[in-house]
């Protein structure tokens, strides 16, 4: 069987239209093991993880360790420092790092959003630590007590997808207009004059004031 150029584009085109959908109901899990920094010059220490059970519809849950006396002392070391609190978090055997200053996650109390950026085909693309109550720091001394727990919310974000090429009505455009040619309706039956009068015209007014010219001045040559 052969296929000619604009059946080939066709093909092509209504296989990116099935790309496109089948990413769409993609659906599957995902989990997600969750590391922190609580010194700048220590290995991460284990945070928690997230599991993702539906990464269509988003639906997580978030499971996350307490942390002991010398942990929160040291979280509140990076604070005072003006230091910066970073996670690693590890997806599929890669890692993500973000950061934030640790002195807002503080003042916080621990209380921090996690964005999960997935792209069309539901691989991590990024993880993301935000502090949704504090814009900056105020310079408070947070009591260890207020050091121990994690209050996080997780958002799976999906990647924005373009709009699906309308492949039916290109279909049916290109099957017009192969039908027109095989009709031969596409031809241009039209005399020459009727196809070039604009470049014509211009070429016979300069011949005729060219005659007209030379007329002239032969009579007046004639004359003298």
């Amino acid at each position: 069987m052969i296929f000619g150029s604009s059946s080939i584009f066709i093909i092509f085109i209504a296989a990116i239209q099935t790309a496109y959908t089948s990413s769409l109901e993609h659906d599957g899990s995902l989990f997600v093991k969750l590391e922190h920094y609580l010194d700048e010059n220590n290995e991460p220490v284990e945070r928690g993880n997230i599991s993702v059970q539906s990464i269509r519809i988003g639906q997580t849950q978030v499971y996350q360790n307490i942390l002991n006396p010398q942990q929160s002392q040291m979280l509140r070391n990076l604070a005072s420092s003006n230091s910066f609190y970073q996670i690693r978090a590890i997806a599929n055997g890669k890692p993500y790092i973000s950061s934030v200053k640790a002195c807002m996650l503080a003042e916080a109390e621990l209380d921090d959003r996690l964005s999960i950026s997935l792209d069309y085909a539901g691989r991590v693309v990024a993880v993301s630590q935000i502090i949704a109550s504090k814009s900056s720091c105020e310079g408070a001394t947070v009591p260890l007590d207020k050091l121990k727990y994690f209050t996080t919310n997780v958002y799976v974000r999906h990647a924005e997808m373009g709009p699906i090429p309308d492949t039916a009505s290109y279909i049916q455009r290109i099957e017009r207009e192969r039908e027109a040619k095989e009709r031969g309706e596409g031809k241009d039956n039209r005399s020459l004059f009727a196809k070039y009068w604009m470049y014509i015209i211009p070429v016979v007014v300069v011949l005729v004031i060219s005659s007209a010219t030379n007329v002239e001045n032969g009579g007046a040559g004639a004359a003298n």
